[in-house]
């Protein structure tokens, strides 16, 4: 799965980027500037505009174009998702994960060789285990877009920084250089969202099988869930009946005991 997902988000990330500018960094062999480009710095504001209107209008314009084209490249994005949908409802599949009593599993991480260094000592563990969510109800097993879609909105409506308008030429050139560059900044910020989303999700859908790898292994506990059934609720305005009502007592936690952990036992005999 991990060689799949490395696969599929490069190929998304691609996805409508022939249309945005390549910026070629500096050479390797170029000093940096001295002092003397510090001391002059180069002024982007026109002579003939004074620093408040030019502050407004280059203001105005980023935010403009960072929502404009971060809405374009996520509807760019999530196109591409759709198109991938087979794919990715395989590779994400929380139906299995769901407990009978309708809860999703915590969400495990795990660290390998891990080293905690003070002045006075030097701690090493060679795996750490982390609930870092704990188990919660679902109504309906949750799916990829639960994760890949967020903050990833196609719709940008302009706020105040609509009402400012550039009133010639001079003015509408800073206002659509600082609408362009605002506009290559939305839509980076949007491949940088559907990167941590992608990190997030699959962080957590391994973590829920980790859950389950550890519960058989007898190093995690399952959560203490009550069951109760009413057969009749309410009061003079509302009658409910059938009432049940299902309540997480206690969450999983680890098992201490290391008597009490057993070994998976693989299909070849051997303990794994």
């Amino acid at each position: 799965m991990k060689a799949l997902t490395s696969l599929i988000l490069p190929v998304i990330l691609l996805t409508g980027c022939s249309s945005s500018p390549t910026i070629s960094p500096g050479g390797v062999n170029t000093p940096p500037p001295d002092i003397n480009a510090w001391l002059k710095p180069r002024s982007e504001k026109p002579d003939s505009l004074s620093e408040t209107r030019w502050k407004m209008l280059t203001d105005a314009g980023k935010t403009l174009g960072f929502r404009g084209g971060k809405a374009q490249r996520s509807w760019e994005l999530i196109q591409a998702l759709n198109a991938r949908e087979s794919t990715l409802n395989a590779l994400y599949d929380f139906r299995p994960l769901i407990s009978p009593e309708g809860w999703l599993p915590p969400v495990i991480d795990e660290a390998q060789d891990v080293a905690h260094i003070t002045p006075d000592q030097i701690r090493t563990s060679s795996r750490v285990w982390t609930i870092i969510r704990p188990e919660r109800f679902v109504s309906n097993p949750p799916g990829w877009r639960d994760w890949l879609l967020r903050g990833l909105s196609t719709t940008a409506t302009p706020g105040t920084e609509g009402s400012v308008v550039p009133e010639d030429s001079v003015q509408r050139k800073v206002w659509e250089t600082a609408l362009r560059q605002g506009w290559q900044e939305g839509r980076q910020n949007a491949d940088l969202t559907l990167e941590a989303n992608q990190k997030t999700l699959t962080r957590d859908y391994r973590g829920m099988m980790l859950y389950s790898l550890l519960w058989r292994q007898g190093m995690i506990t399952r959560p203490d869930v009550s069951d109760q059934m009413q057969t009749v609720t309410g009061d003079g305005k509302k009658l409910v009946a059938g009432d049940r009502v299902r309540r997480l007592k206690n969450h999983a936690e680890f098992n201490l005991q290391k008597s009490h952990w057993r070994p998976l036992i693989g299909t070849e005999g051997g303990s794994r």
